[in-house]
Parts: C-alpha cells; structure tokens; sequence
C-alpha cells in the first residue's frame, strides 16, 4: 500500500476510534451495559421504542466492530509494509493487541457492572490504541529530522541537550492530559452512582480532587510547553500552532467544566480526547521536527553549525539575540524561582489545615512568583556594576543594555505591587505583608548593603530567601506556627553551604567585581570548613520536625537519606576540595532542597 493511502487509513481510523471512545462516555453515563446485559448482543431488548438506553449500547457495538475491523487491517498493513521506522511500524500492532484486551474489558463491564476503576483502566486502554494510530500517522506526515546525512550530531551540545529536555516536558505534559481523562471519567462514573451507592462517596471526593489537581497541573505544564516553544521554537509554525491549538482546547475544556460532566458527557469527552490527541501529535513533532541551532560535526571531523537539523548549510543561529519578552522575563530569574515556589507549595501541604484548595494553590503560586520575580528585576537593576564583571552574568538584558537599569528596575516594582494586590485579595493578609517583606529583604537589604560590604551577605541574605515557605504557610492558615519556624531555618541554613559551592567555582568573578564574597575574604580552606559546619547545622535541624510531630516516619528516613548523602559532599568538600566534589555538592544541594520538601507532602499524604 502507498504510503499516502496508509496515511488516509491511519486517520479514518484514528476518527472512527475518536468517536468510538466519546460513544463510550455516553453509555456509561446513560446506563446502556444495564439497559442491555448480554454481550455482544442485547437480546431483543432493542424493541421497545423507548429504550433509547439500549439503542445507545447497540450503536456502541457497531462502532466498535468498524473500529476493530480497521484496526486490524491497519496493523496487518503495517506488518507487511516493513517500515524500517518504528514510530510507523510497531504502533498500530501495539495498537491490536491492545484492542484485544480492550475488548475483554467491555465484556467485563457488560457481564459485571464493573466499578469505576475498571472502567477508568477500560478508557486508558482505548485512549492508548487512539495514541497507536495518531503516532505512525504523523510519523508519515513529518519527515525525521533527528539525524542529518553525512553529519554526527554532538550529543553533549547545548542544543541538542535543550531539545531533550523540551521533548521530556512535552511526554510529561502529554502524561499528565492522559490521567486527567481517566480522572474525568472515574468522577462523572461516581457523580452519576452516588445516589444508589452512598459508600462511593469517599471514592468520588477523591477522584474529584485528584481530577482538580492534575487540571491545573496540565495548565501549568502546557503553559511551560508554551512558553519554551516561544522561546526556542517559534519559528517552526507546525509546532507553534499545534502548542497554541493545546492551550484553546484545555481552556475551552475548563469553560465547559462548569456546566457539569453529567449534563454535556458527549462534549467534555469530546474535549478530553481532542486534548489528548493534540499532545500526543505534539509529542511527535517534538520528536522528529528539527532542532533549531544545533552544533554538529561532519564526517570529516571539522566542527560546524547549521541553523537546523536536517537543513545543512542555513545560517547558525546559536547567538540569536533574545526577544524583549524573553529579556523581561529572565529579569525574574524564573530558575531559581521555581526551587523557591516548591518550598511554598510544600509548606502549603503540611499545615494543620489539611490539603489546600486548587484555586488558593494557584494564587499563591502566581502571587509568590510575582514578588519573587520583582525582587529579581530590582536586585538586577542595582546588581548592573557587578554584573557586568563576571562571567555567568555579563549576558544578561541590564548590564548588556539590551534593557536600561530603570526600566528594569520600575518593572520589578510593577511585579511586587501586583504580588501584594494578588496575594492580599486571593489568599491572606499575612501571606502578602510576608512576600513583601521577602521582596524588600532581597532587593534592598542584600543587594545593596549586605552583598557589597560583609562575606556575611549570604548568611544574613539567606532570610530572604527562607521566606516563601512561611508564604505558603500563612497564606493556608493566616498565621505561623513552630513548624512554619522550622522551614524557614532549613532554607537559612542550606543557602550557605550551597552559595559557597557556587563561590568557591566563580571565586576569580568574584573578586574581579569586588564583592567580598568568604573565598574571597577568608580563602578557600576556611570556606570549605565553613561549608562542613553548617551543613551539619542544616541536617540536624531538618530533623526537628519529626520531635514535634510535624512529621512522621516516611520523613525521618528520607530526611536521613538525603542528609547523609549532602554531608557525605560537605566532607569531601573539607578533606579534598577539588572542583569535583565543589561542583558535585552545587548541583546535588538543588536536588537536595527539592528532595527533602517532596518528602514532607510525601509524608503528610501518606500518613495524614
């Protein structure tokens, strides 16, 4: 078969299984396995007219015979085509032998009345066979760029690193759309038999919540999706469009979401399922679509660029020069936003309050970021003299004067008046006056005093950034307790060990600008001790929170685990030093941060 007639049967076949699932949503949500018991016909219960029920199960039937009846001439075509691709030849046969099973399952549903969970598992299966026939479809319609001829691609090269992580972000995204359909599912299932069957009523709060949670989390995904397209991307209109087609479906979805999943089935499953398809052929061209910039090296071994994968000869484009919007939006310094709005958010999960509702999550999340970002853009403006002399920091948009030390600087203002009116009207008065104090602490008070005058600048300048956990805190519960305290002296106590690592690589930069940073000041073996010391403190306050019960057992031996590990590079720091072990503890005491928090919602949802 040709392969533009094998294209035309992969989508006709993708459609009829898009409708056969929608049809699905609609028989479970109408009653048809109760209404039409056998399986697969409805013995003669098709009669009555007014049995509109079984009429619905029926056509259910015959959608799924067509489907089945394409599917298994699809993967017969895909086998005898010997596609050496796999993209186009080994999903349809998943495809098949997943629609075997898929079938058992409707027979199960029929025969038992299955629960929720069969159910949501019989809707995994089928949105997988849909994925098995939008793959190799678009495989056929994108050409594979991950390679050029003649031409080895220099795997460690920033571009193609940058193209690894988006693709991971796109599956993640894509992952995440997947378990909000089944989450969708399983609450419209529970809504509709909650009358019948009270005892589902805990099983429906849960799913409810869940189902609320990962909603914002694709949001929050697909607008990082976005934002790294626009980025990096933007210029590959197919891909652009299909993130932008992505974003309208799940608004719209949202929109429709408010009317109720039991009035419109037909329309949210609908919308569910577009959604799915989309980033599943999203994922696809973050695949095969070529890599802007990309560094390679031909066969002959001279090292050059091409401005994309699978166009050698266009005109590298590695230094392009960063849009106004992107310049803006690095003044907030959204990297080390991020491990600071986790800490929020963890502390938001562990209060006494239990867990916080999606909306509060969200404001707090976008209030924080505000004031964070602001606090960034101010600290920029006055950093322009500093920065300007080291290495990682001359490029950025104040002291390259791609953006003036006032514009940069009213813009960080403009962010913490809008942190302080979102916080204060959304969450509570208490999270808004502690963000600002945060923004003050680190524009003002570090910036332009501690930083320039004491090798103290990171100890005392640790407060600000020890703030957001009380953030998320107060914005729960409106007040802080000991616990709150307690989050607040774990950051303390990790930004020096951490910002050190970081001196100790950079410790030329530093002193070529004069910042009097401790290696600077005190030399590098005293800043290894000093490293040692209060990782030491750091550890054993992480594990106060277990005597005051504001955690459990789950906590304690992860706490310890990472511990160890991060006083295992402090000691190694203080016996050899060496970039090695420096660099090595920089980049874990990220991960480490990160670990310890997830540990407290960890802990908290498993043992309340």
């Amino acid at each position: 078969m040709k392969t533009s007639a094998y294209r035309r049967l992969l989508l006709t076949s993708a459609v009829a299984t898009f409708i056969l699932i929608v049809s699905g949503g609609v028989v479970s949500l109408a009653g048809g396995a109760t209404a039409c018991p056998d399986w697969p016909l409805c013995s003669g219960q098709l009669l009555p007219p007014w049995r509109m029920d079984a009429w619905i199960e029926y056509a259910h039937r015959l959608l799924t015979l067509v489907a089945a009846l394409l599917i298994a001439v699809v993967s017969l075509v895909a086998w005898r085509r010997q596609d050496r691709d796999p993209w186009v030849r080994r999903p349809p046969l998943v495809a098949l032998a997943l629609l075997l099973v898929q079938i058992l399952l409707g027979a199960v549903i029929v025969w038992f009345n299955s629960p929720e969970l069969i159910r949501m598992f019989h809707l995994g299966m089928a949105t997988s066979i849909l994925a098995g026939l939008i793959i190799p479809a678009i495989a056929l319609s994108v050409e594979n760029s991950s390679a050029t001829d003649g031409t080895h691609l220099r795997r460690g090269g920033r571009a193609m690193q940058r193209a690894r992580r988006y693709r991971r972000l796109v599956f993640g995204t894509a992952l995440a759309t997947w378990l909000l359909l089944l989450t969708s599912v399983g609450l419209a299932e529970t809504s509709t038999r909650s009358s019948t069957a009270p005892q589902l009523g805990g099983l429906g709060a849960m799913l409810e919540t869940g189902h609320h949670w990962t909603l914002l989390l694709v949001g929050l995904l697909l607008l990082g999706v976005f934002w790294t397209t626009w980025r990096n991307r933007r210029q590959d209109r197919l891909l652009l469009t299909t993130v932008l087609l992505a974003g309208g479906l799940l608004l719209t979805r949202a929109a429709a979401g408010t009317l109720g999943a039991v009035t419109m089935p037909a329309l949210l499953t609908g919308l569910h399922l577009a959604l799915w398809s989309a980033l599943v052929v999203l994922s696809m061209l973050a695949l095969r679509r070529p890599i802007p910039a990309l560094v390679t090296m031909p066969a002959g071994g001279t090292v050059g660029t091409v401005g994309t994968v699978g166009t050698p000869g266009a005109a590298a484009k590695a230094d392009r020069q960063p849009s106004l919007i992107s310049d803006y939006i690095s003044l907030t310094k959204p990297k080390v936003i991020m491990l600071l709005l986790f800490t929020t958010l963890a502390a938001m999960f562990i209060t006494e309050a239990g867990t916080p509702a999606p909306a509060l999550v969200f404001w707090t999340m976008l209030g924080g970021y505000l004031a964070a970002g602001g606090a960034g853009a101010i600290n920029c403006a006055f950093d322009q003299d500093i920065d300007i002399n080291m290495g990682r920091t001359s490029r950025r948009p104040v002291p390259s004067g791609r953006i003036s030390r006032r514009n940069a600087f009213w813009f960080g203002i403009a962010l913490c008046v809008a942190a302080f009116v979102v916080l204060a009207v959304f969450t509570t008065w208490p999270a808004a006056i502690l963000a600002m104090i945060g923004a003050v602490y680190y524009s003002l008070f570090y910036t332009r005093w501690l930083k320039r005058n004491t090798w103290q600048n990171i100890v005392i300048g640790g407060g600000a950034g020890s703030i957001p956990p009380l953030v998320g805190w107060a914005a729960v519960t409106g007040t802080l307790t000991l616990p709150a305290v307690l989050l607040f002296a774990i950051v303390f106590y990790w930004t020096p060990p951490h910002f050190w690592a970081l001196a100790l690589v950079k410790e030329k930069d530093y002193a070529r600008a004069g910042v009097p940073m401790l290696p600077v000041v005190a030399g590098e073996a005293e800043t290894r001790r000093q490293i040692l010391l209060y990782s030491v403190l750091m550890v054993g306050i992480t594990l106060l929170l277990v005597p005051l019960q504001a955690m459990g057992v789950i906590y304690l031996a992860l706490a310890l685990l990472f511990g160890g590990i991060f006083l295992r590079y402090a000691w190694d720091i203080w016996r050899e030093g060496g970039q090695k072990h420096i660099w090595g503890m920089y980049k874990y005491s990220l991960l480490y941060l990160a670990l310890l928090f997830a540990a407290m919602i960890l802990d908290r949802m498993v043992l309340g």
